[in-house]
């Protein structure tokens, strides 16, 4: 274990792309191999020192942030195994928490594999992709990091590991589930609060009959530290197309998406091959579009809005699913001659990086400003869509804050990003965004899809499960580890833990 205490030397393990600042810690602990981590947690568990787990520190809820105490820092542990391929149609591989995970993909690539979670950082750590459950754009089609962890080893803060395989163990209908670790055997007893049926990143996982393992993806650094996972793969598809259609009304953006959603549907559920059958769908509003027009000068200015779409293809069927995409917009009536198409990977990749250019100016903003951003990350049901979008334009007609809207529309899944240009700004906003949340719950949604909870949305978190669904979380976290250092302050505040 290599201990960092100079002030100059760890500065870098207290900025995210939160915008918070403020964030401390007494030391930097660099974990140097798997066997450092449980004589150090417990180390701390026994003095009581509160233990912030920092992957590449990528994330946008400061989750990775420590505010007092140690950082415990995985970067070390960056081994990516070989692939084991269990037959055609899916391998294996292992990997440390601090592996990257454009590492991983392509290492998987080079062997004709691909590993499908398509976050929109690629300097993340797998890591701090399991323990926030990331998804991406294309998780339309293929899900999010939990569809592809096969198993995780962890450690828990009274230094106990345990090697856990999906499909081994479940909760009973009370929610008890029991397992071993080497040091013997835990008993814990999930929340009973109700989550959402869609894309969902907020709040321990509780499903019922819940796969041990899914409960730890998604759990923030509070319950565990993952210093290790086994991950699916499949097969990589041969070929890919996609493109970026300007809609002059939002309405026609949405008619479209929804058609395209219901093919691809069918497509899927039938196995269908040479069908319309999209990767991912992504959404941009005026403004997004207005941010990134100086790198992008051709973007119409008539545009109200835009969506990017991507399509996997097995064979050599390109030019005849283009042509049936090209017939999907001539009947929504759109202009097939003001498309921007793309026909293979390598022109594909600009498109992504006209996507990701969106988060990227938007982080550039909160760095000038030096003021957190408001970004929601909430999921509604089919058909909810419009409502929510439509209150929050109607929030920010009254707020008069500069904002922007992108992201997931394939699964009703949108950023909308309130950007403050100073404190007062942003305390305005941050009362806005609780409006906006209780809409989302009142629709029967999530207020995180994708990013989590982390210490900047507790309040929509309470919004969402009520206080007594925030003590039962706490009640939860110390099953597992007694003396509630592991990232406290994520998920709930440590108040709860008292």
């Amino acid at each position: 274990m290599i201990i960092k205490k100079d002030k100059s030397t760890i500065q870098n393990y207290f900025q995210d792309n939160s915008g918070v600042c403020g964030a401390h810690a007494d030391f930097v602990a660099v974990a140097e191999h798997e066997n450092d981590i449980p004589t150090f947690l417990v180390e701390m568990s026994e003095n009581k020192i509160p233990t912030t787990i920092a992957g590449a520190l990528t994330g946008n809820t400061a989750s990775g942030l420590a505010f007092g105490g140690a950082v415990l820092s995985l970067e070390k542990l960056n081994n990516i195994g070989e692939i084991k391929k269990v037959n055609d149609s899916i391998a294996f591989i292992t990997v440390q928490a601090g592996a990257s995970v454009s590492n991983i993909k392509l290492k998987a690539y080079k062997s004709g594999w691909m590993y499908p979670p398509d976050p929109t950082e690629k300097n993340a750590f797998i890591g701090g992709n399991i323990a926030t459950n990331a998804s991406g754009a294309r998780s339309f089609k293929f899900g999010a990091t939990r569809d592809y962890v096969q198993a995780l080893k962890v450690v828990f803060a009274d230094g106990s590991k345990s090697f856990i395989e999906r499909g081994k163990l479940f909760s009973d209908t009370e929610g008890n589930i029991m397992f071993d670790t080497d040091q013997g055997i835990k008993h814990i007893k999930l929340p009973h609060y109700n989550l959402p049926y869609i894309k969902n990143a907020a709040g321990y996982y509780n499903y019922p009959n819940s796969d041990l393992i899914d409960v730890f993806i998604g759990s923030e650094g509070t319950l565990c530290v993952i210093v290790e996972a086994v991950l699916k793969l499949i097969p990589h598809f041969k070929n890919i197309f996609g493109g970026i259609i300007f809609f002059e009304h939002r309405s026609d953006a949405y008619k479209f998406v929804e058609k395209i959603k219901s093919i691809s549907k069918k497509a899927t559920e039938a196995k269908l091959k040479n069908s319309v059958n999209a990767m991912s769908l992504e959404y941009f509003d005026k403004n997004a579009l207005n941010l990134i027009r100086d790198d992008y000068p051709t973007i119409p200015l008539e545009a109200e809005s835009g969506v990017m779409f991507e399509q996997d293809v097995d064979d050599n069927g390109v030019d005849l699913l283009i042509d049936k995409w090209y017939e999907i917009m001539q009947e929504c009536s759109i202009d097939v001659d003001k498309v921007w198409f793309a026909s293979n990977l390598t022109e594909l990749e600009k498109f992504r990086a006209f996507r990701h250019s969106i988060p990227e100016h938007v982080n550039a903003i909160i760095k000038k400003n030096k003021v957190p951003k408001v970004g929601t990350d909430f999921a509604v049901p089919e058909g909810k869509l419009s409502d929510i979008v439509n209150f929050c334009e109607k929030e920010f007609k009254s707020l008069g804050v500069f904002n922007l809207t992108f992201g997931h529309i394939g699964q009703n899944h949108l950023h909308v990003n309130i950007l403050a240009a100073n404190k007062q700004e942003y305390e305005k906003c941050r009362k806005s965004y609780i409006d906006i949340a209780c809409k989302v719950v009142e629709l029967k949604g999530t207020v995180s899809a994708e990013h989590g909870i982390g210490k900047l949305r507790h309040i929509f978190l309470e919004k969402m499960l009520q206080r007594e669904g925030m003590k039962e979380m706490a009640r939860f976290k110390k099953s597992l580890d007694n003396n509630a250092i592991l990232g406290q302050d994520n998920i709930f505040p440590k108040e709860y833990l008292i």
